[in-house]
């Protein structure tokens, strides 16, 4: 007899068995899993809910230009005039200090839900032109406990909140109207890595790029003319990428067009243009469907140790640059849409959709921010790396320092934890005593 009274010739847990690892066979979760935060199941699959097509569960919740800072000396100001994710206190933090959770800051980390965790399917060969392997179904399942941080934000949102710097809604809003700004300076985004589109980008790329230079430097004369190309653009684009013969960088390059469009109508703030956007939202969740088949979730690496995971490099650093790209993006459009939802009043407290499954990341600044195929198989040998499922940055939170965190990581950070609370984080981290 298996543990927990599961008959079976099984000894080892299933997590154990898939990655052929010891398991101490401890109850009611090995240490693997203990350490791994994964559901322990001995002698058996659970039944857990089906997941058959990606298109069919409700979607309800790629390089930066230059390196992320290391500091968070520079502005934190929520405004039109760009987005930047450190933070104003005029504080410094040192490249290789550790992040340490002391005073209020262990509270955070403390208040975290021990739970496992669960996957969701869809991994493939990523450069394959037009073959799809259907999902396999999730091992495990998330509930709302596992959002325990961000549901004060969904739950206790108020739309006076946008008006106040220091709340996490006014926080996302300002995320998402600076991506076209973003876009049109560096060309890249929070999820778009620089050099994903370098030769032979798709046209919606390009036409995206230009429609981000014209909004983003619009006056008073030019903004009627600026609005019907926006508008002529997005027509164009809904024309001719709704089809489904499309490679796989097609794939991800429409939904990059669509979020800035979407980004740019929900928040201009013309009645017009956020009905525009609400039409549109279907759309959005469907193409951002289709990527999460062509989308490697990692499941395979995220059961292995650091030290193991080093000596599994990607096949290219291109490769990896795809694959990052198209599991930020499938993130980000998520929660743009969950963020629309929430400001239209259309959340309801129990509602997960296909936040019920995990969606993994990789939080590497040194990673991302590799300008060339040298520096980036040198940092994945030598530079700290954390695969992390969903919002639980409970691993980094221990072992990370500010030069880790890339803008991703930053944005995820603010919208776990609080404005403020991230404030304190960095001034905590400089090692600076209080005034």
């Amino acid at each position: 007899m298996a543990p927990n009274g599961v008959s079976s010739r099984q000894k080892s847990c299933n997590a154990c068995v898939r990655s052929k690892r010891r398991c101490d066979k401890r109850t009611p979760a090995c240490s693997n899993c203990a350490r791994k935060r994964y559901l322990c199941v001995y002698g058996g699959q659970l039944n857990m809910p089906s997941y058959n097509d990606s298109a069919e569960v409700p979607m309800c919740l790629d390089s930066l230009g230059g390196s992320p800072p290391a500091s968070c000396e520079e502005s934190f100001a929520l405004d039109d005039a760009g987005f930047c994710t450190s933070f104003g206190t005029g504080i410094a933090i040192p490249s290789d200090a550790t992040l340490q959770m002391d005073s209020t800051l262990e509270s955070m980390l403390g208040s975290m839900i021990e739970s496992g965790l669960g996957d969701t399917p869809g991994e493939t060969d990523l450069l394959r032109q037009d073959t799809q392997i259907a999902p396999t179904p999730p091992s495990g399942a998330l509930s709302r406990q596992d959002y325990s941080k961000m549901l004060p934000m969904c739950d206790g949102y108020a739309p006076w909140q946008l008006a106040d710097p220091s709340t996490r809604a006014a926080y996302a809003l300002n995320v998402f109207k600076n991506f076209p700004a973003t876009f049109a300076r560096e060309n890249s985004t929070l999820y778009m890595h620089r050099r994903l589109y370098t030769s032979n980008p798709p046209r919606w790329i390009l036409q995206a790029f230009s429609v981000c230079v014209l909004y983003t430097n619009q006056t008073e004369a030019t903004r009627g003319f600026v609005l019907r190309i926006l508008c002529e653009n997005v027509k164009d684009l809904v024309e001719t990428a709704s089809g489904t013969a499309l490679t796989p960088q097609e794939k991800l390059a429409r939904v990059h067009a669509l979020m800035v469009y979407q980004s740019i109508r929900m928040f201009d703030g013309d009645i017009s243009l956020g009905q525009q956007a609400d039409n549109d939202l279907l759309l959005q969740e469907t193409w951002n469907g289709e990527l999460g088949k062509i989308r490697d979730n990692l499941e395979e690496l995220a059961e292995l140790d650091t030290s193991e995971i080093r000596q599994r490099p990607p096949e290219s650093w291109e490769r990896w640059l795809f694959a990052e790209s198209v599991r930020r993006t499938y993130i980000m459009c998520s929660v743009l849409k969950t963020f629309w939802d929430l400001l239209k009043g259309r959340r309801t407290a129990t509602e997960l959709g296909n936040w019920r499954y995990v969606h993994r990341w990789t939080l590497s600044r040194h990673l991302w921010a590799a300008t060339d195929p040298l520096i980036f198989f040198k940092a994945w040998k030598e530079k700290p790396m954390w695969i992390i499922p969903g919002f639980y940055l409970d691993d980094f939170l221990r072992t990370g320092t500010a030069d880790d965190a890339d803008e991703f990581a930053m944005v995820f950070l603010t919208l776990t934890f609080g404005v403020n609370e991230m404030k304190m984080f960095c001034y905590e981290a400089s090692g600076h005593s209080r005034e």
